[in-house]
């Protein structure tokens, strides 16, 4: 299947196959590298138990929210194969998906302050790149064909949600941020010093 078929071409600029193939998977990719860079110095590191910085079943919610957000994603990359419209790289949002939920499983171990930073640098690009993709998939609902397996207001309800999701997930990581800001470090002792 070539990465983008059968699609309807749009006046202006960004094209659908553009998105799907460049802009869409953009986040995941530099999700994928960034956090491989950070985790391999956090490997170096010695590991700092702690609690979460908010409540544990906020945790479970934010979790569970992350694999709708996956679902949605496999759901549009299903859909588009049925279409025949071609996915473009869009399947690397999912693997950024259960990166992210890797992250989130094993908070205690692997999350830092700096997997904090990343997590919402990626949700806001992320939520970005989808506003765009909603406000080019409405110039598609005017253009579209009757025929199609799946129309264009089911993509812009598809990616509108997303684009929500990834709005809620910013917000939390920035309240995560500022929540762990204000916990304060434990005092230490210099060993050896008088």
């Amino acid at each position: 299947m070539p990465l983008c078929a059968n699609r309807v071409p749009l006046p202006g600029s960004p094209s659908t196959c553009t998105l799907d193939t460049v802009i869409v998977p953009l986040p995941s990719f530099l999700l994928v590298a960034a956090f491989l860079l950070l985790y391999l110095r956090l490997l170096k590191a010695k590991p700092s138990p702690g609690a979460t910085s908010y409540p544990k079943w906020l945790h479970y919610v934010y979790f569970i929210l992350v694999i709708a957000a996956l679902g949605m994603a496999l759901l549009e990359i299903g859909r588009l194969v049925v279409d025949d419209l071609g996915v473009g790289l869009l399947p690397i949002t999912p693997v950024a998906f259960f990166l992210v939920l890797y992250i989130l499983w094993h908070e205690r171990r692997v999350r830092t302050r700096a997997m904090s930073y990343l997590l919402s640098g990626y949700w806001l690009f992320l939520c970005i790149v989808f506003i765009v993709k909603t406000v080019r998939l409405r110039v598609l609902e005017q253009h579209e064909s009757a025929k199609s397996k799946y129309p264009a207001s089911d993509q812009l309800l598809d990616n509108a949600v997303m684009a929500g999701l990834f709005a809620v997930f910013f917000c939390a990581e920035i309240i995560s941020i500022m929540l762990s800001k204000s916990v304060t470090p434990e005092p230490f002792e210099l060993g050896g010093v008088r």
